[in-house]
């Protein structure tokens, strides 16, 4: 069974691959940094940036080399910033550790920041040809229902269960060409929304299709409720300037920019909002105006962020001594790298 659907899986990609700018290569640091991109991304989305990147650091060592802002900008528009942190910091240790060579043992792989089991597969198969299968959401969506799998398959169990089923599945001789097979296979038939059962040149051996059930797979445990987090920004103004910070801390969006805030676990009405220490303490001297914006909303993996910006006039920015504010020109605000949600904010508001 796990032949055949393997030979049709490979016979149909044959005639259908895809045409992408990572599979013409078997340079471990291109694949490596084509996989990075393409984590929680769309292959239409991440291509330009990949291209984007090679053209910037065509090799290990000029990533490695490179201001991490600098990165953080090229990257900026992705989201999940850490992926870039990670990317950075892997590189370092790829030129420091192993001369700019890539490890190419799977224990060598998975030490490295941000690489995991999938990564270490794709890497291990694409750029050595060693018979690692790269599970992926893909490969998991066509083998559970494939194999009418109801496992949860983000219990370990499950997860055990489907990677045991894709070393079977997978083709020794050609691992890279079977992953990828894979992954087209899972974009262009087996989709997560109205797959193309019919055009399925293994839909008859499939349990999912065969009983009408293709909707039910793959298995997921209800999500829990995602925490809501109020962020209330400061775009304190003068005529010319304007103050950002840093995130630093442990959290979301680490090192990315933003400006003061306040964050509060509801929506502040704006006699609320008054009332704050931050703006009694620094502004009421120097404010000549402010206004509000709407809400902008940030739906992240594990929360949700919720954002008024407040436009504060300020006579004066430098009596509004902010710990760890950083003064800037208004016309510099496009060298910074900011999340989405401010993003948003300053290109519906024309400041960039």
């Amino acid at each position: 069974m796990a032949g055949n659907f393997t030979k049709k899986i490979l016979l149909w990609y044959t005639e259908n691959k895809r045409s992408l700018p990572w599979l013409e290569t078997n340079d471990a640091y291109k694949i490596w940094l084509s996989e990075i991109i393409l984590q929680q991304t769309q292959v239409q989305q991440g291509t330009p940036y990949y291209l984007q990147f090679i053209k910037k650091y065509p090799t290990v060592f000029k990533l490695a080399a490179a201001p991490a802002d600098e990165v953080m900008k090229l990257w900026e528009g992705l989201g999940y910033y850490s992926r870039a942190r990670n990317l950075h910091f892997a590189a370092k240790t790829i030129v420091e550790k192993y001369n700019g060579v890539f490890p190419n043992t799977y224990n060598e792989l998975i030490s490295l920041k941000g690489i995991g089991n999938y990564t270490a597969s794709a890497i291990l198969s694409y750029a050595f040809s060693k018979p690692y299968a790269a599970v992926d959401s893909n490969m998991i969506r066509i083998i559970t229902r494939y194999f009418g799998m109801y496992d949860d398959i983000n219990s370990a169990e499950g997860k055990l269960k489907i990677e045991s089923r894709a070393q079977q599945l997978l083709d020794k001789n050609q691992p890279g060409i079977f992953n990828q097979a894979m992954m087209d296979f899972g974009s262009l038939i087996c989709k997560p929304k109205n797959p193309n059962c019919l055009i399925c040149p293994v839909n008859k051996a499939c349990v999912a299709f065969a009983n009408d059930a293709v909707a039910l797979f793959p298995v997921k445990a209800p999500k829990k409720i995602k925490r809501v987090r109020y962020f209330n920004y400061l775009i304190c103004l003068s005529k010319k300037d304007i103050l950002i910070t840093q995130r630093n801390e442990n959290d979301i969006w680490k090192n990315l920019y933003q400006f003061p805030l306040i964050e509060s676990t509801q929506n502040f009405t704006n006699a609320q909002f008054k009332k704050q220490n931050l703006l009694k303490e620094y502004f009421n001297k120097n404010l000549i105006d402010f206004d509000v914006s709407i809400i902008f909303t940030q739906q992240l993996t594990h929360q949700t962020i919720k954002t008024r910006f407040y436009i504060l006039q300020m006579d004066n920015l430098n009596d509004a001594a902010i710990p760890e504010a950083i003064k800037i020109p208004l016309h510099q605000l496009k060298k910074y790298t900011f999340p989405g949600v401010i993003r948003e904010f300053l290109q519906r508001n024309s400041y960039f």
